[in-house]
């Protein structure tokens, strides 16, 4: 019957009477009339929904570039457009793809997430950029024989779903020795959407998202972050793994604790009285706690939630298992006492200590990270080693949080984990050395 309703409402535009003998209905109720109609117009309504979520990548082309001409950019910037890094290692392009809501002079206080992904890691973006609703800048790792389907993801992603085609810019780096010998696959790439989506919905738990064991590559995370941070379009960035996601409306909650410029109240024992003045926030980094939980549970929202998971073991500090001096000067108990409700502000302000590897948000101007440091290990510690050294202050916000899907344990690294962490120790030794020299009237050391 709801067919003949369609059919109806599609061929003819009359009376009452005429659609109830048009199904065989004559003398039913005014009742069951509207009953009807209004199953007709729900049903109409939901397949014009349908319609315009599947044109929405050829709305999007037709607002802005169209596939194939995005797809012969790529290739005129790949073949003459790249620059080295500093180590003459690597071809950098930056704003590789970017997003259509890129806004130089944003907010005073607006944030940036900025993050680095190998492509085997492209589809947390989906998540990510949903719950930020918010700029992203990604750095993206590829090589030769990963070239075309990174791209053809990037440009998947990008025109086929909303929140990364409004709000994510893509920068790209690959190694000189693995650059892409021909790009005639790219001419072969085909956009679409619902391919796309089906393929994300298979593969997104078996995707392969190690990026430290791959081709016998280094993977450059401090390159690919600090590239991220150079093309950031806001005055502050908030430096996360890309398989984390944050709290619900951080970035907003962020910016207006940022324009009130509270004073900060004594909390814990911790006397914290002065306000903000802007010489002070260049040099404050803000840091958001960050958890882990199991892979079969829906990532929390609110810190109500998140404390509920903890109580039963569905949550923890993240790295607990593998690393608790990493994360424990963020003082995890003090977060946890807290109160959950009222606005975001700081909750108390703690030392760097020994190897911690805080998730921050703080102004662009932050000292960068040492790009010698490849692979796993030290390739954080060492940034905030600077910034501790450099005087700025590290504030635990109230009510932030990340979560990383999935608990971090002892097996699920690759093998050669070890030997990278105490390759990246003694260089470590050497960098805290050369801080010396940069930061001479300094006495803290790391």
């Amino acid at each position: 019957m709801l067919n003949k309703v369609k059919a109806f409402f599609q061929d003819v535009s009359c009376s009452q009477d005429a659609l109830l003998a048009f199904l065989g209905l004559s003398g039913v109720s005014d009742c069951v009339f509207l009953q009807i109609l209004h199953i007709a117009l729900l049903s109409r309504l939901e397949e014009k929904e349908a319609r315009l979520k599947e044109s929405n990548s050829v709305g999007r082309q037709l607002q802005g570039r169209m596939f194939k001409n995005v797809i012969s950019e790529m290739e005129e910037r790949i073949k003459n457009s790249h620059r080295f890094d500093k180590s003459g290692t690597y071809y950098v392009l930056d704003n590789f793809l970017s997003s259509e809501h890129v806004i130089l002079g944003r907010g005073e206080y607006d944030v940036s997430i900025v993050t680095q992904s190998s492509s085997g890691h492209l589809h947390d973006l989906t998540e990510l950029s949903e719950r930020w609703n918010g700029p992203i800048s990604v750095s993206v790792f590829t090589y030769d024989d990963d070239f075309v389907n990174t791209i053809s993801s990037l440009v998947h992603f990008h025109f086929c779903n909303d929140h990364i085609y409004r709000h994510v810019s893509f920068h790209l780096v690959y190694p000189i020795s693995r650059a892409p010998k021909h790009l005639d696959g790219l001419a072969l790439l085909r956009l679409s959407c619902h391919d796309h989506r089906q393929t994300y919905a298979t593969n997104k738990t078996t995707l392969d998202g190690t990026n430290y064991a791959k081709e016998d590559l280094d993977y450059p995370n401090n390159l690919l972050r600090n590239l991220a941070i150079n093309y950031a379009q806001t005055p502050y960035i908030f430096m996360i793994d890309i398989d984390f996601l944050p709290s619900d409306n951080l970035r907003a909650e962020f910016q207006q604790f940022m324009s009130t410029n509270p004073s900060l109240v004594h909390n814990l024992n911790t006397s914290i009285t002065d306000q903000y003045l802007n010489t002070q926030q260049s040099l404050s980094a803000f840091v958001v706690p960050a958890f882990e939980i199991q892979h079969s549970e829906p990532v929390p929202r609110h810190k109500t939630q998140l404390l509920q998971l903890w109580l039963e073991g569905r949550v923890r500090p993240f790295y607990w298992e593998l690393c608790q001096q990493c994360q424990q000067p963020t003082n995890y108990d003090a977060w946890r006492a807290l109160s959950s409700g009222g606005p975001l502000s700081v909750g108390y302000t703690v030392e760097r200590r020994s190897i911690w590897e805080p998730f921050y948000i703080a102004r662009t101007s932050l000292p960068l990270y040492d790009e010698r440091f490849k692979q796993y290990g030290y390739n954080r510690i060492s940034q905030v080693c600077e910034m501790h050294i450099a005087g700025f202050k590290f504030h635990v916000l109230n009510n932030a949080f990340i979560v990383h899907k999935g608990f971090k344990v002892k097996d699920g690294f690759h093998g050669s984990k070890g030997a990278e962490n105490r390759r990246n120790k003694q260089l470590f030794l050497k960098f805290q050395e050369e801080l010396k020299v940069k930061y001479p009237h300094e006495s803290k050391r790391c």
